[in-house]
Formats: C-alpha cells, structure tokens, sequence
C-alpha cells in the first residue's frame, strides 16, 4: 500500500493577485538578452531552464558551481542584476525560465536537494569562483530567496551558495540500469554526483569561501530550540523544513516540533511556510476547547525558522493503522467498525463547522486514532476559518493554500480553485468512509477526455469486482452520498449520523462468484485494442526519443530493457505478430514493431553492454531479439540477440534474476535450447556455478546476498523472491540442473523450496511471504511475495512430484486472489504478474483457469479512458505508461496469455506433467 498523493498541479497560495503581479523572470533583461546575442551569445530557452551561453566557452566536466535563489516576486529583479557580473566573468549559466518553473522548484514537496536553484552558473575555472561569489552576493543583498540546502552558502543569509558538481558531466549506467550523472574522482573512478539536502562535498574537494568541511556525523550534541526544546528525532524532512519529536525541558512533556524555512513556496504577495505555519497554529487555539486537535504549546522564530510547538498525541494516522493490518494480511477496521468511525467523524466535523472552520483537507494522513480509540484532526494548514461578524455567503475567510489538497478526498471544486465552503468537507467525509470500508485510495485518474460522472466512478469502487462483496448497505449509501460533484447535492451530516445510527438491513450477502461472474472475452478485445492504439497514437515523431513516458525509476531506466524499456515491449508485440490479430489491433501491432525494432537495433549499437540482468540489463533484451527474430522471420535480430548474450558476464556481484546471474543464465538457457549451441549452455552452467560459490547456508536454508561493498541499490539485500532472490535464483537452477543432468544444480533447487516452505508465512489457508530474509512483512507479488515464489514452487512439483510443493503454491494463489484489491495493475508487483502466475497454476493443477479471468475482470473493471480507448494505469494508478515492468506491454504480456496460451515471457517453461491435480472451488477466490 503506497501513501497518498499530494496535488501539485494547484499552486500553495491559490491565484496570484492581477494587479501588481510578480515579472516573469526575464522580464527586466530582454534588451540586455538582445546585446548579448549581437555579441555572439545564445540564449535558449528550454521546457524548463533557459541555457545562456558565451560564443566560447571552456570545457568543463565538473567544479565548484554557483546557485543563485530567489522568490516568485524577486525573481525578475535578482536575474537583473546578477546578469552583467556573470557576463562579465564570461561564465555560461541558467535559470528558470517561467515564475511557474521557480514555483516547482520552491515548491514544498520539490526534493530538498534541488530547492531554491534559480540561476546557475558555470565558472570558467575556480579561480573566478569567489570573486563571481563576492559580485553576486553584493548585488542581491535586501532580496528575497530560500536557502539553498544542498550547497554552502556565500555568507550566512546570503542567496549565493555553491556545490561542487558536474557541468558537462559524464551520464553512466549504473549497476541498477539506471543512467546517472557522475564525477570523475582523482584516480579516474566515477561516483554519482548527488544532490542531497545537505552540503557534503567530495572527499578530494576543499569547500569554498572558507567553509569548514561539514562533518558526516553532524554537531555531535544534542540540538535545543529556545534553550527547551530538546529535539529526539526527525519524523520527517521536507523542503518547507522538518517535524520532530522533541522533549519540553521545562515540563518533562514529550511534544511534537514543526519547522517552516523562510522563503520556500513564497507566493505574490511574499508568503512562504513561515506564514502557513503560523496560520496552522492560529486554526488550533481557534478550535483550542473542542477536544478534537493537539494544543499548542508554543510558536516562535530562531534563525528566520518559524517554529510551532504541539501537544503529542498518542496513537497513529488512520492510513497507518489501515497500512498496518494489510502488511499483517488482515483488515481494519471490521465491518462494525467503520460506521462508528464515520459517526465520530461526523461529530468532529459538527463541532469544526459550528465553529467556522472548514478542514478542506480531511484525509487519512490527518486524522489520528489515539490508543482509546478517539479521532483528533492534525495539519491543519489548509483549513480555513470564517472571519469574525460575517457570514459563509456574504464573509470573507483566512485561509491560506486556495486549491491543493489530498487527490481523491480532497473535494473536485476545492482542487478547482472555489472559495472554502463547508460542503468541501462532506465529500471528504464520504471519501474517507470509502478508504475506511474497502481499504481503497479513491483517488482516480482522470478520463481524457472526461468520461463517466463522478458518482459513477464512486459506485464502480464500492462494487465488485473493485469493491468488497461484504459492504453494508448503509456505509455504501452515506459514501454515495457524501462524493457528489455538486457540492448542494451533498447530504448534511445531521442525516450521516442518523443513518449510522440506524438498523442495519438484513441482506443476503452477494458471493464472489455471484458478483465477478465469468470474464467478458469482448472486453479482453476493447482492452488489447485500446492499449495498443494507445501506444501507436502516442509515438514521438523523433526516433532516438524515448517513446513512452515513464515514471520513478523508469525516467533514467536504460531504455531497451525489459522492465522499464523497449525489450518487454519488443517481445509481447512479436508474440501478437506471430499469432495474427486482426482488424485495427493488427494494424497497431505492425506499426508498433516498425518503431521499436529500429530503435532498438540503432540503441544497442551505440550503448555499453555489460549488465546480466534479465529485466534491467541486457539478458532480456537478448532474449527478446532472438525470439522477435524467429517470430518475425528476420534472422538478423536472432543474430543480434545471441551476439548480445554471449558477450554479457557469466561472474557478477548481483546474483538475482532482475539485475543479475540467474537472469542471464535463465536467457542462456532459452537460447541454448532453442539453438542447441552447446556453447550457450555452458556459458549458462558458468552462470550457475558462480551461484554455488557465493551461496549462504545457514541451517537446511539457503540464499544469496549482493555484496555490501558492490555499488548498487541492492548491496546487503537478502531475499525470498523471484526478481531479486531465492525463488528466481531456484527457478534457474533447477531449469539449469535439468538441462544438464548435474545433481548439485538439482540439489540447491531443492533446498531453495525448502528454504521458502520454511519461511512462508499462513495467514488462514493462504500463504505469503517476506521479501528480505528475517523479517516478517507479508507480500503477495511476483517480485516479492506468493506470485513469484508460487511459480517457482511450481516448477518444483513437476519437476519432483512433490504435493508440498503444489499444496504451498496453490496457497500462495489464494494470498494472490485475497490481495487483489490492493494490488495495483502493474506486471512486477500487481495483477497483471499475479494472473500469469495464476495460469502458470492452472496448467499445473489442470483447472482453476477462472482464478486468473477474475484478475483480468478486475483489471477491466479499472480501465481509463484515453481518447476513446480502453487503457490500463501504471504502478502510480494515475499515469499511463508503456514499460513491462509497471506499464501496458506487461499488461498486455498477460492479456496475450490469457487468450491465446503458451510460454509466460521471459520465464523458462514449467513443462507440466498434465497429471491432472488438486481441484479448487469457488470458496478459493474469496
């Protein structure tokens, strides 16, 4: 379950004020602009940065660089009058070409390490670099801007600061797939050129400006606030500064700190977070008395930091507590329950309403359920209270953050920028009773163009295959009709508490079988369709462009991988080409290959091949071309994929199947297979012999770890899973043990089942599993969790005829099926992954086809609409994106599989016994 998304389409402070309104920020430069390119100068604007550069200019891979911040409303005048020393120096640099551009940067939730940097600039050498400081410092004293946190600053306050980093850079791939942008070290090694939230230059660096070397280990004693409040621990950092634990040393009381930096998320009229924290603890001495909030203990400034001081109130967020019982495999709260929580709900809000506060941002992560069970409202920044002698229609409110909100409880028309209202916080409520009841985020994409209602949507989620079958009929009538557009329509919390209060009606509770009924083949059509169409119609006219957007990790992803690349996609639209699909979908596929092979093709002959992985190195991209290849009658990329294979390492650090050994060898295997090059295979049995070697035993179990010292993302993990474990691991074994006959392949496959019968974790009649090796978490997914592990258990029954093993996996597929709501729609950790496996289950049993059809309606039933086609979310549930690891090719992976049958992509056949096996019934699917 992952936390709620923050707005960031809706600016903190609302509109900007007509009159008076901050200067873009080149607003007071372009005559200065128009001398500089009569002087060979370029000025280029980008999406983002506007890049000015001299006619010539020193070549520099990294340095000492100066950053510049400002405000929205500083921002025209500090570009002015930084401009003539930064020409003078002849030094290039950047700024933020929009006021809106500044705002993202100065934003709130933008990451602390790349805060505040307005302008940027490139000295031609560190010799210019303290006198350009000094020059820059002197021009912008007595204007506004935000500290920079990742650098060192000029002088204390002042808006210059610098860090040392790269200018032209070296961009490497990374041991994760990921490119990232480098410093050379003095012995010619790269390590990542990392913007933190803290000034930590390279160890071969000496700071500038006199600065002392900042310690690793921080002050070393302990930190005090007003010489009483001792801080214990940071909850959280942020850009608009920390929340901490801390101790009131004049009371002995334990209370809670919120820090606001001056300047950040500053708007027209000069506000920043200093102000919004001040606001917040006007909002709770105005409600001071109610019971339903913390009191404040004190507010103050130190340093220009505002600071509020609150009681600490025992007990967790609603979406904790929620979080909490689903890592566990349970639910909160039961059914009883949730009427109660909405009935207290609605008497805090009773109580906030009548004393002219709207909360406008009522969601789980603001709502605190003390150990007595009691509900208290926290951060309330955004509420807004009702002035003094005036009236909600005629009045004016204090309210600071017009806009914004939590997506999906927050109401559409506040998002929209309306005026408060206390309507706002009824859809909130409904949305709320809707998290509390189906465990559900109700935060929707959005159809483009618009299509269903809002209320529409809402019922959608309430019912199966979304919604649980178990819901009361009361709890799904308060939420229907709560989460109405229209904000008149909603109905009044006096009849929310009288139909909480009520009777509950007596109903035969509808089965899962009832509700889902079997899966609507014409579906699988509209959905196959509508995604391929999706993807053709959003093809970029630049061939070296990426071609679909991606998200997270996917933006730096090396682009012809499997997960986050144009391999997955490569394999899945071959397949289709194989199997003939007709009609538009037919067409789409062969304009889809006619893109991703050239691409492909001319990426790999210019890219660094040396990652074995199968989904984020280049073994699945190998595996990929050589089936597209025979599917395709094009031997040249058979050719090219088997060239690629065989020149990727048979001894690495990572011994996983996503990013490492038992990747490779399992497309060694594939190949050697397929060719009957011997030299393949034992390539693939190099893969596993360096398996062997690095193995850890404790006890009868076994497992792998990267080591600690190796420069990835995954050094020290131990896992259970098929991507980065011991299932993947044993899945190749075995398949390698099979294919050559060698009884200590066999023998280590062997154990790994053991190892993860021993580690499964029940949870009633269903079985889950922990990613990292001791500990307790359960997972339900194909990287982590039942998914992955049950595939490989598996294979392990047909290969020993072992009922353990299909007993475990049948297990794992009901934690799969019991997970199923919220799991997102994603191959590597949702439903699309989970519904192979669900099929890998079915051809080992001999039938339960139905457990995977019951994920395909469920997907179906959470399509979106784009431009008239049926298309699929990503792992966010928000974008739509074309990756197979998290995107619509690893969708459409299961969809092919589902209708047509065969092998599961970039997984080595289980090659069932057809022995028939256990018989399930529909109680399974519950």
């Amino acid at each position: 379950m992952t936390g709620f998304l923050i707005d960031r389409d809706v600016p903190a402070f609302g509109a900007e004020p007509e009159d008076g309104a901050p200067r873009e920020p080149a607003a007071l430069v372009s005559a200065e602009f128009d001398r500089l390119r009569l002087n060979g100068w370029s000025i280029e604007p980008g999406e983002f940065w506007t890049h000015v550069r001299p006619a010539s200019q020193a070549r520099r891979i990294q340095g000492w660089k100066l950053h510049v911040s400002a405000t929205i409303v500083s921002a025209a005048e500090v570009l002015r009058v930084c401009l003539p020393p930064i020409v003078a120096s002849g030094s290039p640099f950047k700024f933020a070409g929009t006021l809106e551009n500044l705002r993202d940067l100065n934003d709130f939730r933008t990451p602390r390490g790349n805060s505040g940097k307005f302008i940027t600039v490139y000295p031609a050498d560190d010799g210019v670099l303290g006198e350009l400081a000094e020059r820059l410092h002197e021009v912008t004293l007595g204007l506004d801007g935000p500290a920079v946190l990742s650098d060192v600053p000029f002088r204390k306050g002042s808006l210059v600061h610098a860090r040392y980093g790269g200018f032209d850079g070296v961009r490497a791939l990374s041991n994760d797939g990921r490119y990232r942008n480098c410093l050379v070290t003095p012995d010619g090694g790269l390590v990542e050129d990392e913007r933190e939230g803290v000034f930590r230059p390279p160890p071969w660096t000496d700071p500038p400006f006199g600065a002392a070397r900042p310690s690793r280990n921080g002050g070393g004693g302990p930190v005090l606030l007003r010489e009483g409040y001792q801080v214990a621990s940071a909850i959280r950092h942020a850009n608009k500064g920390g929340v901490y634990r801390a101790l009131d040393r004049r009371t002995g009381a334990e209370v809670i700190v919120k820090e606001a930096r001056p300047h950040v998320a500053s708007d027209a009229l000069g506000r920043h977070a200093g102000d919004f924290l001040r606001h917040e603890a006007r909002v709770l001495r105005h409600l001071a008395g109610l019971g339903v909030v913390p009191s404040v203990v004190d507010e103050f400034t130190q340093d220009g930091h505002r600071f509020l001081v609150e009681e600490l109130i025992a007990g967790e967020t609603l979406y904790d507590k929620v979080a909490t019982a689903l890592e566990k495999g349970s639910a909160w709260p039961p059914g009883p329950l949730v009427r109660d929580l909405v009935s207290q709900l609605a008497r805090t809000l009773q109580a906030v309403h009548g004393a002219g506060v709207v909360v406008r941002d009522l969601s789980p992560n603001n709502v605190l359920i003390t150990d007595d069970g009691r509900l208290r409202l926290i951060d309330l920044e955004l509420a807004a209270v009702l002035a003094e002698g005036k009236g909600p229609s005629t009045g004016r409110w204090d309210v600071f953050g017009i806009g914004g909100g939590t997506p999906g409880f927050s109401a559409p028309e506040q998002r929209d920028g309306a005026a408060p209202d206390f309507s706002a916080d009824l859809f909130s409520l409904g949305a709320l009773a809707l998290f509390l009841a189906t465990q559900t985020d109700p935060s929707l994409a959005d159809d483009r163009p618009e299509g269903h209602p809002l209320e529409d949507r809402i019922v959608h989620l309430l019912t199966p295959p979304l919604g649980p079958p178990d819901i009361d009929p009361v709890t799904h009538d308060i939420v229907t009709g709560l989460m109405r557009s229209a904000p008149v329509t909603r109905i009044p919390l006096t009849r929310v508490l009288r139909m909480a209060s009520g009777a509950v009606p007596l109903v035969r509770p509808v089965t899962e079988r009832e509700a889902i009924g079997g899966f609507d083949y014409d579906a699988w059509g509209s959905l196959v369709s509508g995604m391929l169409g999706h993807l053709a119609a959003n093809l970029p006219a630049d061939p070296d462009e990426r071609p679909w957007p991606e998200t997270g990790f996917g933006t730096e992803a090396e682009p012809c991988t499997v997960q986050h690349g144009l391999a997955g996609g490569l394999a899945v639209l071959a397949r289709f080409a194989e199997l003939g699909l007709d009609g538009d979908a037919g067409g789409h596929v062969a304009r889809l290959l006619d893109a991703v092979v050239p691409r492909v093709t001319r990426h790999l002959g210019a890219a660094e091949h040396r990652l074995p992985g199968l989904h984020f190195g280049f073994a699945g991209t190998a595996w990929a071309l050589f089936d597209a290849g025979r599917a395709l009658d094009r031997p040249d990329l058979s050719a090219l994929g088997l060239e690629l294979a065989s020149g990727l390492p048979t001894a690495w650090p990572v011994p996983d199947v996503t990013h490492g050994l038992a990747g490779l060898g399992s497309c060694l295997l594939h190949l050697a297979r397929e060719t009957g090059d011997r030299l393949l295979l034992a390539a693939a049995g190099r893969c596993a012999d360096h398996l062997l070697e690095t193995a850890e035993h404790t006890g009868d179990a076994v497992s792998w770890r990267t080591p600690e010292s190796f420069d990835s993302e995954l050094a020290g993990y131990r896992s259970y899973g098929y991507a980065h474990g011991v299932a993947g691991i044993g899945a190749f074994l075995l398949a390698a043990g099979r294919a050559t006959g060698r009884d200590e392949l066999l023998g280590t496959a062997l154990r790994c089942g053991e190892t993860l019968l021993g580690a499964a974790i029940p949870i009633g009649d269903a079985a889950y599993w922990p990613d990292r090796v001791g500990t307790s978490r359960p997972f339900a997914h194909w990287c982590n969790g039942s998914s992955g592990v049950g595939g490989f258990l598996c294979r392990l029954h047909v290969h020993t005829g072992d009922p353990r093993y299909l007993d475990a996996a049948v297990a794992a597929g009901r934690a799969v099926l019991r997970s199923r709501r919220r799991s997102g729609a994603s191959y590597c950790h949702g439903l699309a992954g989970n519904g192979d496996f669900l099929l890998d289950l079915a051809e080992v049993e001999g039938t339960g086809r139905h457990k995977a059809e019951v994920l395909a309606a469920l997907l179906w039933a959470r399509r979106l609409d784009r431009d008239g086609r049926a298309v699929l979310p990503d792992e966010t549930g928000r974008a739509v994106t074309g990756g197979y690891g998290v995107g619509l090719f690893g969708h459409l992976a299961f969809l092919q599989r589902l209708r047509f049958g065969g092998p599961r992509l970039f997984h080595l056949e289980a090659r069932p016994a057809g022995s028939g096996g256990v018989q399930t019934g529909p109680e399974d699917v519950a």
